[in-house]
């Protein structure tokens, strides 16, 4: 099982990849497509972060959900540092998709043409 490959540009720091290079079937669905998080990269540069989710997880009708959300500085207390986190819930941007390319080409898009957030 191979992750999948990504063209993804500099800046942009992978938090965590589970996005492999296979479609959902019935023998991968429940190990594959059952984590909350398939994907989640930053870039602290530009104040952006972009999470791909399967939803419903583990459903062979679910789909792709990308979300783009924006990064703001918030001081941590028990770290004592400021960190960059998600400004809120809501998503800036969100894209489905039941194909893996499309998701593919979305995300290899987004992270070339994302303008820098400021708040």
């Amino acid at each position: 099982m191979k992750l999948q490959a990504l063209r993804i540009s500099s800046g942009w720091k992978v938090n965590w990849n589970m996005f492999y290079e296979q479609d959902i079937n019935e023998e991968n669905r429940l190990y594959e497509f059952s984590s909350s998080t398939l994907l989640s990269i930053s870039n602290t540069q530009i104040n952006r972060n972009i999470e791909l989710i399967w939803h419903p997880q583990g459903d062979l009708n679910g789909s792709y959900v990308l979300d783009v959300f924006n990064l703001i500085e918030k001081y941590n207390p028990k770290k004592k540092v400021i960190e960059k986190v998600p400004e809120n819930s809501a998503s800036e941007i969100t894209f489905k998709s039941k194909n893996r390319q499309e998701v593919v080409d979305k995300i290899e898009t987004l992270v070339l043409e994302l303008i820098p957030y400021k708040k």
